[in-house]
Formats: C-alpha cells, sequence, structure tokens
C-alpha cells in the first residue's frame, strides 16, 4: 500500500514595505508569536506607527489566529479591523502603516525564524550571544517603563532582595495601567541574578513575547504587563 506524503506547512511573514521590504518571518517551532516595535518581540517591525506590543499570532497546528492586543490604531486583516481572526493564506496584515502577507509556506523556505532575540546584521549573533548584544555592562540594574501610561518611569532594583510591581500602593514599581493586577508580579534579587515571579495575575506576565511563571532576567529583556512594556537593564 502507497505512503501518502503529507508536506508541513509553516506561516510566513512578508514585511511588502518599508526599510524591511521584502523581509520573510518564518511562524515555526512555537505556538506563540508577538509582534510589535520591541525588540523583545518575536517579530520586530522597525517603524515608529507600530505599538510596541501590537498583535499576537497563534498556531494550531496549520491553522494561525491572528490577535490585537489592544492597540488604539488598530489590527487590519484585509482591510478590516479585526480583535481575532482566523488567517487565510495570502491574507494581508496591517499594523500601523506596515503591510504584511501571511502565506503557508514549506518549512525549507528561506527567511528569518520568529525569535525574541534582537535583529543584527551578523549571521551568527545569536548563536554567539544568546540573541542578546551588550556592548558594557553598567553598574545598576533597573525596570525601565519604556512604553504605556507610566513611560519614562525607571526603578533602580538596589537596596533590598524583592522588589513588588503592580497598581496596590504598596508596590515598588506603583503602574496604573489598569490590565495589571494590584499585585501582579515581584522581582527578586538572587546572588547576581534578578528573578522575575508572576503572581498569578489576571492577564500574566510576559518576557520577551512569552507567558512566564519564573524566570531569570538578562539585560536587555523585555517584560510586558497588560498595555505596559518595561526594559530591564543597568543604568
Amino acid at each position: 500500500m502507497a505512503r501518502i506524503h503529507f508536506d508541513m506547512k509553516v506561516g510566513c511573514l512578508t514585511i511588502l514595505e518599508g526599510p524591511d521590504s521584502g523581509k520573510k518571518i518564518l511562524l515555526k517551532d512555537l505556538s506563540v508569536f508577538e509582534a510589535g516595535r520591541s525588540q523583545g518581540n518575536h517579530v520586530c517591525l522597525k517603524d515608529d506607527t507600530v505599538a510596541m506590543s501590537h498583535f499576537r499570532v497563534c498556531r494550531n497546528g496549520q491553522q494561525f489566529s491572528v490577535y490585537d492586543l489592544g492597540t488604539r490604531r488598530g489590527t487590519f486583516v484585509d482591510g478590516q479591523k479585526i480583535e481575532k481572526v482566523d488567517l487565510k493564506d495570502g491574507a494581508i496584515i496591517e499594523a500601523g502603516a506596515l503591510r504584511l502577507q501571511f502565506n503557508l509556506v514549506d518549512e525549507e523556505t528561506p527567511g528569518r525564524l520568529a525569535s525574541s532575540a534582537p535583529d543584527s546584521d551578523e549571521e551568527d549573533a545569536q548563536s554567539l550571544n544568546g540573541g542578546v548584544l551588550t556592548e558594557t555592562r553598567a553598574s545598576s540594574p533597573s525596570l525601565a517603563v519604556v512604553d504605556g501610561e507610566d513611560r519614562g518611569r525607571r526603578l533602580l532594583l538596589v537596596g533590598k532582595q524583592q522588589f513588588k510591581i503592580g497598581r496596590a500602593v504598596t508596590s515598588d514599581l506603583k503602574l496604573v495601567d489598569g490590565k495589571i493586577s494590584r499585585e501582579h508580579c515581584v522581582v527578586e534579587s538572587v546572588r547576581d541574578q534578578h528573578i522575575i515571579i508572576d503572581l498569578e495575575s489576571a492577564n500574566g506576565t510576559i518576557v520577551n513575547g512569552d507567558r512566564v511563571k519564573k524566570t531569570v532576567l538578562k539585560e536587555g529583556d523585555f517584560v510586558r504587563l497588560g498595555f505596559t512594556m518595561i526594559k530591564y537593564d543597568r543604568v
């Protein structure tokens, strides 16, 4: 009896306009891909009209769906503003002024894998640096709000072992974002590392596009709480 061969397809986003026009991003190996202007996203879209976290693509086998992440300008698919919609082969996604085409392609199709590592001109930068490119190590670790209503606020992670983040007045980093829980997460100092721990928040703690319960923060990591984006860095 002849064996039937099924070709496995993966998702591919092709940027149609802008400085990265023609760039292909392959959506494979993961089940959730976050897209936006922040380098912490799996799909980094380098355009000021795109939100730091703009939309999310979910994969179930060879089925893909796209969700808007509550952006002011919205996410459009084939000209229609959406909250969530299943993607068809050839669908056009609009985020800000950027247009991307979604296609199902063969796994061997050339392109950049969707990854939370920043883009680099060096082909082997991710393998050599784990995706995080740094120059010099500054003295004080900090959390800086880079997008959201509290943009510009910074918390130095010095002086104690645990730092609370949330809407509660007792928080070390008090945020006004209504999507953030009163006690959302904590950052603990352990030796020379900082560990972020989700406190069973309603909307989760997202580090570089992945929802986490507990993880070690690396310099340059992006943390999303609700509509707020925070960068872990040193100053």
